[in-house]
């Protein structure tokens, strides 16, 4: 939930029975050898425990015919994903280096690469094989061969990227996947998907009501959103395949901000105001064992799950104010997140890798930033800086990056950037688009070949 929704909610919650929600939501809506392939080495692992560091790498071979004419090739796309990952950095050899005879490990290794990645592409460009190497022990990490749509070879590179985030982090790569968000189009709000890289924009849904707060279920098919129907807010679950929807709750009153579970895929967490004031509940995909988390009478809202399930971290302004706070599924064991002073926090979001929380924070001028927090509070990073209002944070699916919703460029629109607030990029058009959320991984099955892993 956006602090503006947040502020809303107060609001309706507050004249409840004197003015319909509808009439006061609508006016604010506005991834040459034989040798056996290994997992990760120790130097992969170390990264992957504190997440800092770039790992340099080298890259040889991808050299076709399919990459001459002016027509770009899968490794221009690689380069460009292994350069917003935020844990690669790409090096070249120099002249010195690239005339040297014989060590081509030692080459790139002299020239500050910690692992090497070599392509050969066929001679029709229909495939890709893949070999990536630790340079420090000469082990073999991945060997893959890829199938080449020639009419979208970046979706080849986004797999192959992916599959090496996984082998160094242990988490699938997001460079192949979608984003939900929603986007206004005329007196409605429409679910709109895009993929991650900022290609096929598409609508979902044509049924010119408002609809908000919209997440992905755990194997990418659905989509759960609220909507607004009479003077109602329900929670719909939509097949993002066929289009069909079935209803979870049939509540009166406020019912919105699902979060579907990281492990349980037919448990959902959402905030209702179904006796009366906003509470956190959580209940299955039909609609039953419905169960209240929260009981306190000011607004708890705005759920998002720890990646193992056990624990939710949620907006209440229990103490006056909106600020973060983390308990366990059942609803026990409450406690702030942080302890900053005069604090205004909304719209938390818990990292796949579970060692960060994004967050929105209040900066000067009444503007609002981005920020991360350990789960205990610990270490505030605020990523983005005042630049116009920043809200909405939600992490990408392998915990590298961060989708936002900024007025940096005047209308609300989309934005990416490393979770480290760096290399921000936009991602949809300024065309009032906000709320997004990132779907999980594709699998790339369908482009990977052969495998030897």
């Amino acid at each position: 939930m956006s602090l503006k929704l947040y502020r809303l909610t107060q609001i309706v919650l507050f004249y409840l029975p004197v003015v319909q929600i509808c009439l006061i939501f609508s006016s604010v809506i506005s991834f040459v050898c034989t040798s056996e392939v290994y997992a990760q080495s120790e130097v992969y692992l170390s990264v992957r425990a504190d997440g800092s560091g770039l790992i340099g790498i080298g890259i040889e071979g991808f050299t076709s015919s399919f990459g001459q004419n002016n027509k770009p090739s899968v490794e221009s796309f690689l380069k460009e994903d292994l350069d917003v990952t935020g844990i690669f950095q790409i090096k070249t050899l120099s002249d010195s280096l690239s005339n040297l005879e014989g060590d081509l490990f030692g080459q790139w290794k002299s020239a500050g690469a910690k692992c090497l990645l070599m392509g050969e592409e066929s001679n029709n460009g229909n495939s890709l094989k893949i070999k990536l190497f630790d340079l420090n022990t000469a082990k073999l990490l991945l060997h893959e061969e890829y199938r080449i749509d020639s009419k979208r070879p970046w979706y080849t590179a986004h797999i192959i990227v992916d599959d090496m985030i996984e082998v160094f982090t242990g988490l699938r790569g997001s460079m192949a996947s979608q984003i939900a968000f929603i986007r206004r189009v005329r007196e409605s709000n429409e679910i709109f998907l895009i993929d991650a890289d900022g290609r096929r924009p598409r609508q979902l849904t044509f049924s010119k009501t408002l609809k908000m707060s919209p997440t992905w279920s755990l194997d990418g098919n659905k989509i759960a959103y609220s909507v607004l129907e009479e003077a109602d807010w329900l929670i719909v679950i939509i097949d993002i395949h066929t289009g069909q929807t079935i209803d979870i709750s049939r509540w009166s009153g406020l019912n919105t901000t699902p979060a579907l579970s990281p492990v349980e895929p037919d448990l959902v967490a959402f905030t209702s105001s179904r006796e009366g004031n906003a509470e956190i509940y959580t209940c299955r995909t039909n609609g039953k064992e419905l169960r209240r988390l929260t009981n306190h009478p000011r607004i708890d809202s705005s759920p998002s799950w720890s990646p193992d399930g056990k624990k939710i971290v949620f907006q209440s302004d229990r103490t006056g104010r909106p600020l973060i706070y983390v308990m366990n599924r059942d609803g026990t064991n409450c406690n702030r997140l942080t302890s900053s002073i005069n604090a205004y926090e909304d719209s938390p979001c818990w990292s796949p890798r579970g060692d960060r929380i994004a967050f929105v924070v209040m900066g000067d001028y009444g503007l609002f930033d981005v920020a991360t927090a350990s789960p205990t509070g610990d270490d505030v990073i605020i990523l983005t800086y005042g630049r116009a209002s920043n809200e909405d944070p939600q992490w990408s699916p392998d915990g590298l990056r961060i989708v936002f919703t900024s007025t940096r460029s005047g209308n609300k629109r989309l934005y990416i950037m490393n979770k480290d607030g760096s290399n921000v990029r936009p991602l949809t058009g300024d065309d009032n688009s906000f709320l997004p959320a990132w779907a999980s991984s594709e699998s790339g099955n369908n482009v990977r070949i052969s495998s030897r892993r």
